[in-house]
């Protein structure tokens, strides 16, 4: 089950469209029980736009995020599932050793 907020960004289902597919990978690999992403604008300090995923993986066992701001939003979000996985493939290795 996967739950989008949106923060200072209108609605977009290209955009939540894109995430479901990236996120299809943690599906697989582990028992989630619910996914809440969270995509808003930020400013940093040049007063440049950021644009954040925030990623919450509620697991049977423990729950995991993260978040990361880049120039746009797709690259948010694959950053941000990459980094889910590789936390995911350390936790099954090491209950396998």
């Amino acid at each position: 089950m996967i739950h989008f907020n949106y923060i200072h960004v209108p609605t977009n289902k290209s955009l939540e469209k894109f995430t479901s597919e990236k996120l299809q990978v943690l599906h697989e690999e582990s028992k989630i029980r619910r996914i809440d992403i969270t995509y808003k604008k930020i400013f940093d300090i040049k007063n440049r736009t950021r644009e954040v995923a925030l990623i919450k993986v509620s697991l049977e066992d423990k729950n995991m995020f993260c978040e990361i701001e880049s120039l746009n939003f797709k690259k948010s979000v694959g950053i941000a599932v990459n980094t889910l996985m590789n936390e995911l493939l350390e936790k099954h290795n090491l209950m396998s050793a």
